[in-house]
């Protein structure tokens, strides 16, 4: 078993700036720094939190998992530069995000997607973050005992008539079945900045099992907001159809059922 918890560089001078303070930073928080090897991540001054994962009742309002969350401890702000998912080679987490800038004292939520995993099965997942801050970078591995965790799928034969679909910040989106092919209507919001926006809709056969916008010809950069399955229309839980936009352009979250198709302004 590796024994790492965070490999900390210094810029400057290697390990003299260990006794002369690193940038913005303090000595003594040079040493801290070193000494966050070998403390626990409550203290820490980069704090790594995780725990085992079931779906869907861990899922949050917006339809994503939070996986990691990471504690800046620092006096200072400190950015998450990278973030290395290992999930077995299964690819299920997906539409990683999160917000790069930590503040002093706040914490960040590393929120994901899971994809293709099927009731009652699991798979065991290792996030290692990488953080930088004025003259030092932090690297937190998530192969340890302690941060390995565990996100299982559990036995719902049925997925609720409000989780026929789910959207992802990044506009895209998936409809909650496994192994059907279905043919669907997908709405596109189609922004012109000057020449009036508009919604398109598309005809397609879907695989259940891969999200929609890979199955989507010319859909360019258009966001997906209304997909209509089975009678229902199932419209992106941001839409505002009054202002034609998004409430929250980064977030997610399960389709509203809607008896008619989303709409914009005055349509």
């Amino acid at each position: 078993m590796k024994r790492r918890n965070l490999i900390l560089l210094l810029g400057g001078g290697g390990s003299a700036a260990l006794s002369t303070g690193t940038g913005a930073f303090s000595s003594m928080e040079a040493e801290r720094g070193v000494e966050v090897n070998v403390v626990d991540d409550d203290v820490a001054y980069v704090g790594y939190s995780e725990s085992d994962k079931t779906i869907p009742s861990d899922l949050k309002n917006d339809g994503a998992l939070h996986l990691v969350t990471i504690t800046n401890r620092f006096s200072e702000k400190i950015r998450i530069t990278d973030v290395s998912i290992d999930d077995d080679d299964t690819g299920v987490v997906a539409d990683v995000s999160y917000d790069p800038v930590i503040e002093t004292g706040h914490a960040e939520d590393i929120v994901g997607h899971v994809e293709g995993l099927a009731p009652d099965d699991s798979v065991d997942v290792e996030i290692t973050v990488t953080v930088e801050g004025t003259g030092v970078t932090a690297q937190l591995f998530g192969d340890t005992e302690t941060r390995r965790f565990t996100i299982e799928r559990s036995d719902q034969d049925v997925v609720p008539v409000d989780r026929e679909v789910e959207y992802f910040g990044n506009g895209n989106a998936e409809i909650l079945r496994d192994n059907e092919n279905l043919s669907v209507d997908v709405y596109l919001f189609d922004k012109n900045p000057g020449q009036g926006d508009e919604i398109v809709t598309k005809n397609v056969k879907i695989d259940t099992d891969k999200n929609l916008r890979g199955q989507l010809s010319g859909a360019g950069g258009d966001r997906i907001i209304g997909v209509t399955l089975n009678g229902t229309t199932y419209v992106h839980p941001q839409w505002n159809s009054g202002t034609c936009s998004f409430e929250k352009p980064n977030n997610g979250g399960f389709g509203v059922p809607s008896d008619s198709a989303p709409s914009c302004g005055s349509e």
